[in-house]
């Protein structure tokens, strides 16, 4: 039909009569009074009113979707309706619908979490040290509101929807205690700064649908008090001066700040025989008494199990306990076997990716390997996590170096932003704790859509396949090494992988021959098993677990059905190979933030000095073995041969990095490189002394083929 008076065809007369009715479209909300002021609904209003929707949006609250966090959103030619199991799965279904909005691609959607908890830790905690006050010298960032909004916002358009802020004991620092005036020496000017920040951050928090769960050690005294009085800093028993100070300090904090719930470490000094009634007496009570019901998070660090099990699981609903992943690395997507003991001590039960230390502080952030950990996490009936960031200690600055000078903690000068700089490792772990199961070549597609708007569209498909490609090596190499080296060894220092540790290191736990050895390696992931059994031709290999090095020494030419050191060590160095390749391509490529492209080549080519130097290393504790049970000279020839080697591949190591880093880690200052290098050099001396001087001809470089 046309309209021959204005000589417009009908169609578009209607277009624009709709259009002038969408410029009035408004959201309306109907959800019952009690959730009508919950900061979540209000701010699912106000990011639905900014987006602008051309269709009347209606937001409506239906506790039959059964989860609290989920929503479903319906959409037809008279607007949208978003329904949310409650006032935070309204939240996220106006966040999704927004997201729908920006992409162009409308669509009725029904979603829910797969897991209940998903969170992120800060420290307001340095330098390896619990016992600080919050002041702008000590933590400025804490009082960057617009650092923090902006790393809020991050947070929630990944959907994590809690905080764990870690401190020693901070409570002094942010409420009044009038019974223990000396508890702070800060200014009254100063603590009610801290009140009125800490409040500011607990409600832009809650809004997003984020809690926050405050850190403590138990049992750890103020530090100014702690000086006034000439008291320890620490106790390993409660007292009743003890008991009575920090139930006080946790009574005051749960009735000062009702959003906010309580995260307890017992283990860092308090016996094991007293955690559980301490728990149930002390923290459990304030929690119980403030009225309000706060989320409470017990770690398992020096906690008994069966008196915790006992004495506090059926004393408090919301109740969680926590145990690290592996130790306090990744090691590998499978978690710790003792996840099958605490998830029957508690009801609610986390996982802790504490520290992360054998990435760190490189670019790391595979979401092949980060999928398929949560899948893992999941089948270990795990209900939630606390993941780090890639930087902790000195948050919110990546260990990078800017400017040639720059050196120590707090370097002058430009810094990177850790959440900018590594966004791929948060967004990764929040898209699969949201949702697990997702079509292989989708994901594909959506990683390399979210690198190419960062860097192009050639740079960022190539980018993609770096991530997967790095993902195995860090992780494999401690994963391979089994040295329980905790947080303040990095693996790519390797102050404790001696040749001696490395053949001790899958010994049974707690025998004579290993009694640092508590902890055992874990399967290697999915993406490297396919790679290894594709390079060496082992199509029907069904064993994840690779051949402990101490075993392979023994047989070298007989693998069986297992995996070999020398062979992963050798894939690793591979893949560090290829990825090299790929970030010099992408670098190449890039269109945008070339910059941080270029170091994506810096650090490929810093991984592949640490897989050499490690795949010379540990052939050289292979080789130590085969004498051991040989005594062949040519076997100890070898391994001082492949020591040296690795010595001075590591130094090749050290004076890269000493251009691109600050430090190896962002823990402790004097864990660098050149630390490293004494640690490989003193190996080196200590196997001399044991195997003789090198002064054979014979040094193959290589294992015979298994």
């Amino acid at each position: 039909m046309y309209c021959e008076k204005i000589g417009l065809p009908m169609a578009a007369i209607l277009f624009m009569l709709l259009a002038s009715v969408c410029d009035s479209a408004v959201v309306k909300v109907r959800v019952p009074q009690a959730d009508r002021a919950n900061p979540r609904v209000s701010y699912a209003e106000r990011i639905l009113t900014s987006a602008r929707f051309t269709r009347d949006v209606v937001l409506t609250i239906d506790p039959k979707i059964g989860n609290p966090e989920g929503f479903t959103i319906k959409s037809d030619i008279r607007g949208a309706t978003v329904s949310g199991g409650g006032p935070a799965g309204l939240l996220y279904g106006a966040q999704e619908l927004v997201n729908q909005k920006r992409e162009g691609k409308l669509a009725d959607t029904s979603q829910k979490p797969d897991f209940g908890l998903r969170g992120n830790a800060l420290f307001l905690m340095k330098e390896a040290s619990y016992d600080f006050q919050l002041t702008p010298k000590e933590f400025p960032w804490f009082y960057d509101k617009a650092l923090l909004t902006k790393y809020l916002d991050y947070l929630f358009a990944n959907r994590f929807n809690t905080i764990f802020l870690w401190s020693g004991c901070l409570f002094p620092s942010i409420v009044e205690m009038p019974e223990y005036p000396d508890a702070t020496d800060l200014s009254r000017e100063q603590l009610l700064q801290n009140q009125a920040q800490f409040r500011w951050f607990t409600d832009e928090c809650a809004k997003r649908n984020i809690s926050v769960l405050m850190h403590f050690y138990s049992i750890q005294i103020p530090g100014p008090m702690a000086k006034a009085r000439n008291i320890p800093l620490n106790y390993n028993q409660p007292t009743e001066f003890t008991a009575k100070l920090i139930k006080y300090c946790l009574s005051r904090f749960l009735t000062e700040f009702k959003s906010v719930g309580l995260y307890v470490c017992p283990g860092e000094a308090l016996d094991p025989k007293y955690t559980a009634q301490w728990i149930n007496d002390i923290v459990l009570s304030a929690a119980k008494e403030c009225g309000h019901n706060p989320a409470v998070v017990v770690r398992d660090w020096g906690l008994d199990a069966e008196g915790f099990k006992r004495d506090c699981i059926n004393q408090y609903e919301n109740l969680f306990v926590e145990l690290k992943h592996n130790i306090e690395m990744i090691v590998s997507p499978v978690p710790d076997d003792r996840h099958q003991i605490w998830r029957n001590v508690g009801r609610k039960h986390i996982v802790n990716l504490h520290e992360v230390a054998d990435v760190k502080p490189f670019r790391w952030g595979s979401p092949t390997f980060i999928q398929e950990m949560t899948e893992e996490w999941k089948k270990a009936g795990i209900n939630g996590a606390e993941i780090y960031s890639m930087v902790s200690w000195r948050w919110p600055y990546s260990c990078d170096k800017l400017e040639p000078q720059q050196q120590g903690f707090w370097p002058e000068g430009k810094k990177l932003i850790t959440f900018e700089r590594d966004w791929i490792w948060l967004e990764a772990m929040g898209r699969y704790l949201w949702k697990i199961e997702r079509d292989p070549k989708a994901e594909a597609a959506y990683w390399d859509d979210r690198l190419s708007q960062r860097f192009g569209a050639k740079a960022g498909k190539l980018m993609r396949q770096w991530y997967e490609r790095t993902g195995p090596i860090l992780p494999g190499l401690q994963n391979l090494t089994s040295v329980q080296n905790m947080n303040w060894h990095p693996t790519a220092i390797g102050k404790e992988q001696t040749v001696d540790a490395i053949l001790a290191a899958r010994v049974i736990p707690g025998s004579k021959a290993s009694p640092q050895s508590n902890y055992v390696s874990k399967p290697v992931d999915s993406y490297f098993f396919e790679r290894y059994k594709r390079e060496y031709h082992q199509p029907s290999l069904k064993n994840r677990m690779s051949m402990p090095v101490s075993e392979y020494a023994t047989k070298l030419a007989d693998a069986g059905s297992a995996m070999t050191p020398n062979r992963i060590t050798a894939l690793m160095v591979k893949l560090a190979q290829e990825s090299l390749e790929l970030a010099k391509k992408s670098a190449a490529a890039a269109t945008q933030n070339r910059e941080e492209a270029d170091r994506f080549v810096t650090d490929s080519e810093a991984l592949l000095l640490i897989a050499q130097a490690w795949d010379h290393k540990i052939n050289a504790a292979i080789m130590k073995g085969a004498w051991q049970k040989t005594h062949k000279q040519e076997y100890a020839d070898t391994c001082l041969h492949r020591l040296q080697e690795a010595i001075e591949v590591y130094q090749k190591l050290v004076e890269l990095t000493d251009h691109t880093y600050i430090n190896a880690t962002d823990m402790i200052l004097s864990l660098n490189w050149h630390k490293g290098l004494e640690a490989f050099k003193s190996d080196l001396a200590a196997q001399e002394k044991v195997l003789g001087q090198v002064g054979t001809t014979s040094h193959p470089s290589a294992l015979p083929e298994s």
